[in-house]
């Protein structure tokens, strides 16, 4: 039981910690965890501020002063780290979920760098002031005004805000490189992983295409010109880094039409969105594998076949996409040579970790029958869009 409860309350410190830096106005991590790193932070400044100057001075080994330079430092300290978090967490609950999205696209960019240091340099000049205010009233010394007609005190705590500004922005261009780096990795699987199944789904379309060329000449035409309409839009989808809802839904209802003539009566679908929906920015190719899981692993291994249902939605700042089938679900027996789903879970999850950190969800839910796939994702409408 208290082996349970420690390694819960580690896994909710590593989930506060993983998304500490990041803009979020929905939480599931505890306060008081984020609170804690707070501390953490602080102290840890307390203990550098002290340590330093005793090794200049000589007197580390004295015990009085270092007790009483590391009181006010933790003092000043945890003012500044708790007023940073307060004006981080304040912008994350008075800001519109868009703006937030948007924001929060700047993680790892150097807007992101400058973004956070405008911030840490206020919430540190803000929060030394009132350290040295409380500091004051502890030790019943003026320790503002010494500080304040104090040049070469002025110049010291210049110089350290200075340092804080510049190794902040260094983490961020560290941070940001490795972050493009992972993402160039994802993507590059994408594309190897896209390589590997396009050719399979383009051969076994052109053979049913040849097929029907003499049995049925009329659905091989309705075939071949669904088939093109799917080519024409992926492969400008692929050229893209960042896409539309509008235009994957596009593509998702070529295909599926595609795969209706091929399946007749045994496949049939419907696509919802409004324009609010459509207009939002969508990476290519989250929402297709999706719909081939649907398909593949729930409604061609069922001998009637079953319905899709394609849906995206906006709900507070959120864009909501879902892909339902009344299929198999997720514990009917697959076909021989069907795998592949988990690999394409993953692949998204993977994406959605580089371009949303922490901000985005990939969830599967059984239903009677069938199976939901949901994407929950932040709302960003896209330039272009937007301009228009």
């Amino acid at each position: 039981m208290k082996t349970s409860l420690i390694k819960h309350l580690q896994a909710q410190l590593a989930q506060a910690r993983q998304s500490f830096t990041l803009l979020k106005k929905h939480r599931p991590e505890p306060a008081w965890a984020r609170l804690l790193i707070s501390g953490a932070i602080g102290l840890a400044f307390a203990c550098l501020f002290t340590l330093v100057p005793g090794l200049l001075t000589g007197h580390l080994l004295d015990g009085a002063w270092l007790l009483k330079t590391f009181q006010a430092n933790l003092i000043i300290s945890l003012c500044v780290s708790y007023l940073i978090h307060l004006m981080f967490r304040s912008l994350e609950l008075l800001l519109p979920e868009p703006i937030l999205a948007r924001m929060q696209a700047w993680h790892g960019t150097w807007r992101g760098g400058v973004f956070a240091s405008t911030v840490a340099i206020s919430g540190t000049i803000l929060g030394f002031v009132l350290g040295m205010l409380l500091v004051g009233r502890v030790f019943k010394v003026d320790a503002l005004g010494e500080i304040l007609n104090s040049p070469p005190n002025l110049r010291l705590f210049a110089f350290l805000t200075l340092l804080i500004t510049l190794a902040n922005l260094l983490w961020w261009k560290v941070h940001s490189k490795q972050q493009a780096l992972q993402l160039a990795a994802t993507e590059a699987r994408l594309s190897l992983l896209q390589a590997q199944i396009e050719p399979h789904f383009l051969f076994n379309t052109l053979a049913n295409v040849q097929s029907l060329i003499d049995l049925d000449a009329p659905r091989a035409k309705q075939m071949l010109e669904a088939f093109t309409d799917y080519l024409r839009i992926s492969l400008g989808q692929l050229r893209r880094a960042d896409g539309s809802v509008g235009a994957e839904l596009e593509m998702a209802q070529s295909y599926l039409q595609l795969l209706q003539i091929r399946m007749g009566e045994r496949l049939s679908f419907t696509i919802a969105a409004d324009a609010q929906a459509r207009a939002a920015v969508l990476p290519p190719l989250l929402l297709q594998p999706l719909i081939e899981n649907a398909v593949h692993h729930g409604l061609e291994p069922k001998v009637e076949g079953g319905h899709i249902r394609v849906s995206a939605r906006v709900e507070q700042g959120r864009l909501l996409l879902s892909v339902e089938d009344d299929g198999l679900g997720l514990d009917g027996p697959r076909r021989p040579g069907r795998k592949g789903a988990g690999m394409a879970l993953e692949n998204i999850r993977a994406r959605l970790l580089s371009r949303y950190p922490h901000n985005a969800e990939l969830s599967l839910h059984a239903l009677q029958p069938g199976t939901s796939a949901g994407l929950n994702l932040p709302y960003i409408v896209g330039r272009e869009t937007a301009a228009s």
